[in-house]
């Protein structure tokens, strides 16, 4: 029933959207346009001869596509449409002073979402999600158009990453897991090196760690039987392998 919802949902969107734009006064080239922008990017006003457009607008988007505009002023504005030649609804957004502003959704030949964005001032900011088949598969959050906390990626419903980021770099702790569930890796990140301990695991049993520090190697490490018991222990300074006796020197 719930699919069977969401095609209708989708059905619906599509017969409102070709009734909006039944008559499209005119086709206009993309590449004809006159785009400006206003200091930051959050505007954008789009003018043909000198004149700011105003109406509703096939624009196509390639040899393939095209897109239905409402544009005010020389804005587009509103919920907007893209559509492959044969009638496709590709992907449906949302506008506000000419740039992206609100939820944009990109659809498959089934009319399933698979990429799911939000966007503020023409920017991506927000939830930015991903989807095959009708399951999430990569979720992540952006502030102003950069990766800004956690990325998750999933299959089968299950968690198979997880990192922080912060300002569009790696920031924080990277955790990896197998299908079953178990760890493969915790990395820790800062300013997107490697920076402080890293951890690997196989069937969910330590076999190793290191320290790094700005993308290097930069401490002691250690190597494990799948018991736990230690089999080695390593010295590294700044990338180099040390013994023990140079590495207990250095500090």
């Amino acid at each position: 029933m719930k699919e069977i919802a969401k095609i209708t949902a989708v059905l619906l969107l599509m017969l409102t959207s070709t009734f909006t734009y039944a008559q499209i006064p005119e086709e206009i080239q993309w590449k004809h346009l006159l785009k400006t922008y206003n200091a930051d990017s959050s505007d954008l006003t789009l003018s043909l001869n000198g004149k700011n457009l105003n109406g509703k607008y096939k624009i196509p988007l390639d040899e393939k596509s095209y897109a239905l505009y409402t544009i005010k002023n020389g804005m587009i504005t509103g919920d907007a449409f893209w559509y492959t030649n044969g009638g496709h609804l590709e992907c449906k957004l949302v506008y506000k002073r000419g740039v992206r502003n609100g939820l944009k959704e990109n659809y498959d030949h089934d009319g399933k979402v698979w990429l799911r964005q939000e966007y503020k001032d023409g920017k991506q900011d927000g939830l930015s999600e991903m989807y095959s088949n009708g399951q999430l598969n990569n979720k992540s959050e952006y502030k102003k158009d950069k990766k800004d906390g956690k990325q998750l990626s999933y299959s089968s419903g299950k968690v198979l990453s997880e990192t922080e980021y912060k300002d569009g770099l790696r920031d924080g702790m990277s955790k990896t897991y197998g299908l079953d569930g178990k760890p493969v890796s915790e990395i820790n990140y800062k300013a997107d090196k490697q920076d402080g301990l890293t951890t690997m695991y196989a069937m969910g049993n330590k076999t190793m760690d290191f320290v790094f520090k700005g993308g290097k190697k930069h401490g002691i490490g250690h190597m494990y039987k799948p018991d736990g018991s230690l089999v080695f222990t390593s010295y590294y300074l700044n990338g180099e392998k040390v013994s023990k006796d140079e590495f207990e020197k250095s500090f």
